[in-house]
């Protein structure tokens, strides 16, 4: 099971149902939201311990996922620690397929909503001994 799994989109409702499924998925002792990159960023600059796993919204108003990322580069740039960042989208443009390339720090995207078992496959596929 993971300590904690961070949850990054504008929009509340999404971040409630993708909670719910995690919660169900029992993969993780917390589950943290933010409806904005920068308060997400805020609360990452506070931890001693990062999420081992941190889904983001690419298009979200005020700091998208790109800047977003580009700013938890920075944190971790600082800090011996890494999480598995996994981008959200209802439609995967030419433009981000092209542009993830720059971004070493992306694991994958994934097309939403979430669910359990498409949390269960991400589980096994990067976190190979969590139960």
């Amino acid at each position: 099971m993971l300590n904690s799994i961070l949850l990054i989109d504008d929009n509340k409702a999404t971040n409630y149902v993708h909670k719910k499924f995690i919660l169900k998925a029992e993969c993780a002792k917390e589950v943290v939201g933010f409806q904005q990159g920068q308060q997400a960023i805020e609360y990452l600059e506070q931890l001693s311990v990062y999420p081992e796993l941190i889904f983001v919204d690419i298009n979200m108003p005020t700091m998208d996922a790109w800047t977003f990322i580009d700013n938890y580069n920075k944190i971790i740039a600082k800090k011996d620690q890494t999480s598995k960042v996994i981008l959200l989208t209802t439609a995967l443009s030419p433009g981000d397929k092209e542009k993830m390339k720059n971004y070493p720090t992306i694991s994958s995207v994934i097309l939403k909503p979430l669910n359990t078992d498409v949390i269960q496959t991400i589980i096994q596929k990067f976190f190979v001994n969590v139960k």
